[in-house]
């Protein structure tokens, strides 16, 4: 997990993402990235680890981000026995999660770009495949988005073949076979307080 989050950090740190030459997923994902990237520049890193990412990059992120689906995936079958209250806990717990390990793990040091490298549509679903390139590494990146009333909302991200999605259920399996779904509910609370 802790891996999955510097990475994630990596993601949102670069400075000089390309515009995408792919269709409307890619081109509304490339205008978020371009727009959080901004302002991460703009924000001092002491700034972004003390008090986590600024009101307009969480906008951005949760304009872009759906994490009622990504939790949804992340319980996978669990989800359906929760009641909406809980369901609700879930999400604003995982989306918590992910934004203060956003916040308080970036480092911008401007040498990083963005290659939207491919994209790839299925009905209502799409494939977009990024590299983040920089001092000589390479990190693929894909994000799986679906349409949501025309705005193409990511649900899953691929990051070197790890799907986060999957991470948490392997994750939140294992804390519920050894425990229950509420204790699990009880842990995510008490880690975001």
């Amino acid at each position: 997990m802790r891996r999955l989050a510097v990475l994630l950090a990596f993601l949102v740190s670069v400075l000089s993402p390309w515009r995408a030459n792919g269709g409307e997923p890619t081109a509304q994902l490339s205008t978020t990235i371009n727009e959080f990237v901004a302002i991460l520049v703009n924000t001092p890193v002491s700034e972004l680890r003390a008090t986590g990412l600024p009101d307009k990059a969480l906008r951005l992120i949760h304009g872009r981000f759906d994490f009622d689906e990504m939790t949804r995936r992340a319980l996978g079958s669990h989800w359906k026995s929760l009641e909406p209250a809980e369901q609700r806990e879930f999400v604003e717990g995982l989306t918590h999660r992910l934004l203060v390990t956003y916040g308080r793990t970036v480092r911008a040091n401007g040498d990083e770009k963005i290659q939207f490298k491919r994209e790839a549509l299925d009905g209502g679903f799409a494939s977009v495949e990024t590299k983040v390139v920089g001092s000589g590494s390479e990190t693929a990146i894909d994000y799986r988005l679906h349409d949501v009333n025309g705005q193409w909302k990511v649900y899953d991200m691929v990051i070197e073949h790890v799907s986060l999605v999957s991470n948490f259920r392997a994750q939140f399996q294992r804390e519920i076979t050894r425990t229950s779904i509420k204790d699990l509910l009880e842990k995510i609370k008490q880690r975001n307080s």
